[in-house]
């Protein structure tokens, strides 16, 4: 595990000469790596039980019945290549992503090939809210998702927002904090 300091250093190239990090948090990896297994086995019981049956239960005197055989084999591989992919994402996104604030923004560092940031200045927060989803709550590891909202990026009405520190452990103490923190900047201002 990284400390203090190096995961403070890992946003130090979007950093103003005047912005300091106050906080770093990482996702729960198990928390992610679950979802994304979860989000594959209820793929595979779409793929795989209809790619078998069109294997198993074809017309072998048919004329599509060599047609048939390849569909099958078809959704089978399908889902193999996208679990593949799945896993390999999740791995990629759990190496990369970071989150913070600091004296001026919310940043977001994240990334499957290179490594992207995305920020937020503190004084455009306009919204937070904090999501718990079923899977959050099947595992009982205290995680959920916290979204930030401004006028130039609002939230929808399912919280959805393009500024999400997602599977953070003990999401209602890290909203309490960051919300605290941006009351704050906003009344001394």
């Amino acid at each position: 595990m990284e400390n203090k300091n190096e995961d403070q250093d890992l946003f130090k190239v979007v950093l103003d000469d005047d912005e300091k990090v106050v906080q770093v948090i990482r996702p729960l990896k198990s928390r992610a790596w679950f979802g994304t297994i979860v989000g594959l086995i209820i793929w595979a019981l779409f793929l795989v039980p209809f790619g078998v049956c069109m294997m198993i239960f074809h017309e072998p005197t048919s004329p599509d019945a060599e047609d048939t055989l390849w569909v099958g084999l078809g959704f089978l591989i399908l889902w193999a290549v996208t679990s593949l992919l799945g896993i390999i994402a999740i791995a990629l996104w759990c190496r990369k992503t970071v989150y913070a604030w600091t004296n001026k923004r919310v940043l977001i560092r994240t990334g499957y090939i290179g490594v992207d940031y995305k920020s937020l200045d503190l004084n455009m927060v306009g919204a937070l809210s904090v999501n718990v989803n079923v899977v959050d709550k099947i595992m009982r590891k205290n995680t959920g998702t916290i979204s930030f909202g401004s006028m130039a990026s609002p939230m929808t009405t399912q919280n959805v927002a393009k500024f999400n520190f997602s599977y953070v452990y003990d999401p209602y103490r890290v909203y309490k904090e960051v919300k605290a923190y941006i009351d704050q900047k906003k009344a001394a201002k």
